[in-house]
């Protein structure tokens, strides 16, 4: 696909097509500077001059006191002086960091972030990771257009700052500007709204070229008919519950262990020498395991005392990081402490509140967690079974779906009208929002699958598709013509688009090489560091 240019000269029309097909893939955004070789610097257009009135006038003083008054406002803060704080840096995009320092932007999103916060807890981590995430997040986006503005040389034209001063309602009484507002305003508040707006200019006139581009009317239409080509499914889901109870019997009887079950609570924490010192006072007696769970514990069963209730030995085995310790359990009594032990984030510290005891292998529920194990654990070994199945399955169902079903004692799934839309375009509909059961829809993104299911014949039965361990069968119903979608896609694509367009400038400065991502560290050991200080 060719490259997408953006381009904005002070005489550019900002209609101008963007006549790229639809699909988004390899996508790059570039932006171009037109110009006439005796201008290096791009600012916005100025309009010609109008007929001079009173109005007029009187908005050029408001404009000259506004550049007086930002002359002399650098010298007044330069005698002022300003309290500064320590630079923070949390990551880098080219050759600039991305920092958190007095009155820059990042200083002024964190600001405005916590100001949307203020009904919450402010002190929470939560709240903190997502001020100052939102905040980073939107300082990558402004340094990485801003390198761009100034590759292409664009500025802050002094004149565009000035009416942009204006039109931005700081100055405002009774909804327009006020000169007298405006006179007695504070130097630093003026230098303050100044800076905000200077620096905003060329990231602005980027962002505006970008979404201001409009899609050609081939694309719009080859789109639309896209949204109206649809299809619906009936489809059955064969899964680890149909292998045969005899072989996952079996199955558990060879590995013992793996289903024997216990009655666990326990006590997550962050060292180990804090799980030491928590054992060695439930050992003395002074404090009860509960007591401890409840005061200490930084895991969700804090709030019941630490208990976590029956589980089998495969499901204690991932939140241990030696497999071989967890074999302890197996040989401990009821009332037992185990610990510390270490997890995968962690130490922890587990007391037995039941003697471990081996499963029943004719019990239907043990038998449906020794499947559910196979599934996630030990695919390959119902994978040949349930393919057969499904292949059995399909025979039978191109003689009648339905019939099939029922003699199978399968739920048949309803799938809605849904278009071909293999990268889950937000111009289309999609599997996720007719697909209710979801299992045709976490699978139709694959392009293969879509292909299929979107070229089989009205009536037919597709051959079965792997969904994870099990396998899904589907008859192609009908297909169907939604022109209300086709003329809804058509109407607002240019909407769209734009939309998609600037989606896209943040997921390509997000993935670039140039992104030097460090903030998590920096938040947990700086400014979660300082709020528990």
């Amino acid at each position: 696909m060719g490259t997408k240019r953006f381009m904005m000269s002070s005489n550019d029309d900002t209609t101008e097509k963007k006549t790229d097909g639809v699909s988004k893939e390899n996508k790059s955004v570039t932006i171009k500077k037109n110009g006439d070789g005796a201008k290096d610097q791009k600012a916005m257009a100025i309009k010609p001059k109008k007929k001079v009135t009173i109005g007029w006038v009187m908005g050029m003083i408001i404009l000259i006191l506004i550049a007086i008054s930002f002359v002399l406002a650098p010298a007044i803060e330069a005698l002022v002086g300003r309290n500064q704080s320590n630079e923070i840096v949390f990551g880098q995009y080219g050759k600039d960091n991305i920092k958190y320092t007095s009155n820059n932007y990042f200083y002024d999103q964190v600001q405005s972030y916590a100001s949307q916060y203020k009904t919450t807890d402010g002190n929470s981590t939560q709240t903190l990771y997502q001020i100052w995430k939102s905040a980073y997040d939107s300082t990558v986006i402004f340094t990485a257009v801003n390198q761009m503005a100034k590759k292409l040389n664009i500025i802050a034209a002094d004149e565009v700052v000035n009416r942009a001063i204006i039109n931005s309602g700081s100055y405002n009484k009774d909804g327009k500007f006020d000169v007298d507002t405006f006179q007695k305003a504070s130097a630093e508040t003026k230098a303050s709204i100044d800076r905000s707006i200077r620096r905003a200019v060329p990231y602005q006139i980027v962002v505006d070229d970008i979404g201001s581009v409009l899609s050609s009317e081939a694309e719009a239409d080859y789109v639309s008919a896209m949204s109206a080509d649809n299809r619906t499914f009936r489809y059955v889901s064969l899964d680890a519950s149909l292998y045969p109870d005899q072989k996952a019997s079996e199955y558990a009887l060879m590995n013992k262990q793996l289903f024997y079950s216990m009655d666990l609570s326990v006590i997550s924490v962050e060292t180990e020498e804090e799980a030491t010192t928590l054992a060695s006072a439930i050992a003395s007696g002074e404090k009860t395991f509960e007591a401890a769970a409840t005061e200490s514990s930084k895991d969700s069963y804090a709030e019941a005392e630490g208990k976590v209730g029956n589980i089998f030995y495969y499901g204690l085995l991932p939140n241990i990081k030696d497999a071989e310790k967890a074999t302890q359990f197996l040989t401990a009594k009821s009332g037992d402490v185990i610990g510390p032990v270490e997890s995968n984030s962690g130490w922890a510290l587990y007391r037995l509140n039941s003697d471990p005891e081996e499963a029943d292998y004719t019990n239907p529920a043990t038998l449906s967690s020794v499947k559910a194990y196979l599934a996630y654990n030990d695919e390959a070994i119902i994978s040949d079974y349930l393919s057969s199945l499904a292949d059995q399955f399909a025979a039978d169902a191109a003689n009648g779906f339905d019939e099939a079903a029922e003699k199978a004692n399968l739920t048949v799934n309803e799938v809605g009208a849904t278009p071909l839309n293999i990268s889950s375009s937000q111009y289309l509909n999609s599997f996720t929002n007719t697909d209710a059961k979801g299992l045709l829809a976490s699978v139709a993104t694959d392009e293969a699958t879509g292909k299929l299911l979107f070229s089989e014949p009205v009536g037919s039965i597709v051959k079965p598709i792997k969904n994870g361990s099990a396998y899904l069968v589907v008859k192609v119903e009908t297909e169907t013509q939604d022109e209300g979608m086709s003329n809804y896609v058509k109407m607002f694509y240019n909407y769209l688009s734009s939309s998609q367009n600037q989606q896209d400038l943040a997921q390509a400065v997000f993935a670039s090489d140039n992104f030097k991502d460090n903030f998590l560290t920096t938040f947990l050991n700086v400014i979660i560091g300082n709020s528990s200080n």
